[in-house]
């Protein structure tokens, strides 16, 4: 008995843990909007009348409102593009490196990789834009 306790309490860590990093890893949201988006689908589940729907949801909105702040969200943000930021510096560097070998096929590739990792750079930013919009309301 004490052996399926632990596991439960285990297994309860681990969906709560991975609840948190699903909802953490949605685009961009502030922790109030992870709320509201909470909310929603619990509507729709109370509605539906699915009760483990209901009981994994409220997990959720407690797990949100202990362990969600839109300072670690933003400092979570800053790191993707400080990253996106670093790996753009590498792509170039390597790519200028091609370039004065020569390694048309290596430039081909580097160069795409370096547009690749721009756009995200790009998308990151506005997203990050919209975020610190939204956590001022």
């Amino acid at each position: 008995m004490n052996y399926s306790r632990t596991l439960e309490g285990t297994l309860l860590a681990l969906a709560l843990s991975a609840t948190f990093s699903a909802i953490a890893a949605d685009n961009w949201q502030t922790c109030k909007e992870k709320q509201q988006q909470i909310e929603k689908q619990l509507q729709y589940a109370r509605a539906n009348n699915n009760q483990k729907q209901i009981n994994r949801l409220n997990i959720q909105k407690t797990d949100i409102a202990q362990n969600c702040s839109n300072e670690d969200l933003r400092q979570k943000y800053t790191q993707k593009i400080d990253k996106l930021t670093n790996k753009i510096n590498e792509n170039q560097r390597k790519l200028d490196k091609a370039q004065a070998k020569g390694d048309i096929d290596k430039v081909t590739d580097l160069q795409n990789k370096l547009n690749e990792n721009k756009a995200k750079l790009q998308q990151a930013k506005q997203n990050f834009a919209r975020f610190e919009q939204a956590a001022k309301q």
